[in-house]
């Protein structure tokens, strides 16, 4: 049997999604993209090119700005047999169309007893980049609540062709979060069809004194903050979590046994965030453990880049927060995970 890595060719993370969106799409004749601008224009940041000038107006779909009908459209689409992907622009902009996707779209499965499902992937992009306090949230801790409900968010463009792939295969729902710095980035993308499934986090980094979990852009700060610390001879072990609806609670666990202290790291606020609900499974899994939070301030997210900044979390704010526990002493995790 052949050892050889499979072959990958480079890619932008926009790219990556386009190739998903092409290759699903040529596929499955039922899948459908809505949303502004990703008919001819190719979408706000160029992640749809090409797919209008393939497969034309009846299934790439320029709508108007009105969010809580694009999605509600979508979700009515997906519960009749179609599998649309809904592209809401700005993640901020997605709470306009929360009835929908949350009262309808979440809840089929269980209001029809199984009969219905709705195979929607919403689309929207998160986080700030210079536009201000309505264009620059992070609100996935808000989606994780949902029963019913699956939310991914990739890091690289491999990840986002693989996630995206395994949304548009599913049942659903699914809110599928990219981040408007990760558009820009390049990776190694597989050659062949290789969906990412759900539920599976990645480790990123290898290291043994402190496990750095996070998601999204926020994961190359916590590589940039590992890469100083170990100039320092200090290890940091960084996880991606990929996916946030279902949580893989095991590996972060496992990172959390050979290490003994977390951090936890996001965009959005902490105050209720990924990160107050993964510390707490893992207490409640493996008991006590030194930990901190590294979130926004409280605080909107300026579009002054100076104020910008300051909110944002940073390699610098994640650096302090592993000293910190670093300079605390460690308790023994028990050998014995609690039930």
């Amino acid at each position: 049997m052949s050892s050889e890595a499979p072959a990958t060719h480079k890619m932008f993370f926009r790219e990556a999604i386009a190739k998903a969106m092409r290759e699903e799409m040529r596929r499955e004749p039922r899948v459908l993209v809505l949303g502004q601008d990703v008919g001819a224009f190719g979408g706000s940041y160029r992640e749809f090119d090409g797919l209008f000038a393939e497969f034309g107006a009846a299934r790439v779909r320029d709508m108007p700005v009105a969010e809580n009908a694009t999605i509600a459209i979508g979700a009515g689409a997906a519960a009749a047999g179609f599998r649309p992907l809904v592209s809401i622009t700005y993640m901020d902009f997605l709470m306009l169309g929360f009835d929908p996707l949350i009262n309808y779209a979440a809840k089929l499965r269980y209001k029809t007893g199984g009969r219905l499902c709705a195979p929607l992937v919403v689309k929207t992009t998160a986080g700030a980049l210079g536009q201000g306090v309505a264009h620059s949230q992070c609100l996935e801790a808000w989606l994780i609540s949902v029963p019913g409900l699956k939310v991914v968010a990739p890091s690289t463009p491999a990840d986002a062709y693989g996630l995206l792939k395994t949304a548009l295969r599913g049942d659903g729902p699914v809110v599928f979060i990219d981040h408007k710095r990760l558009f820009p980035i390049p990776g190694e993308v597989p050659v062949a069809e290789t969906p990412v499934p759900f539920g599976e986090a990645i480790v990123r980094r290898a290291g043994r004194d402190v496990t750095i979990a996070t998601h999204g852009f926020m994961t190359l700060v916590a590589l940039d903050a590992a890469a100083s610390l170990a100039e320092r001879g200090i290890s940091c072990e960084v996880v991606d979590l990929r996916s946030l609806a279902p949580l893989d609670l095991d590996t972060v666990a496992a990172s959390l046994r050979r290490t003994r202290r977390l951090v936890t790291l996001e965009e959005g606020q902490p105050t209720c965030g990924i990160g107050a609900e993964l510390a707490f499974r893992l207490f409640q899994r493996l008991g006590a453990h030194p930990h901190a939070r590294v979130g926004a301030l409280p605080a909107p997210v300026s579009s002054n880049p100076v104020f910008e900044r300051a909110c944002i979390p940073d390699a610098a704010r994640v650096r302090d927060a592993v000293l910190g526990l670093l300079a605390a002493p460690s308790p023994a995790i028990p050998e014995q995970e609690r039930p």
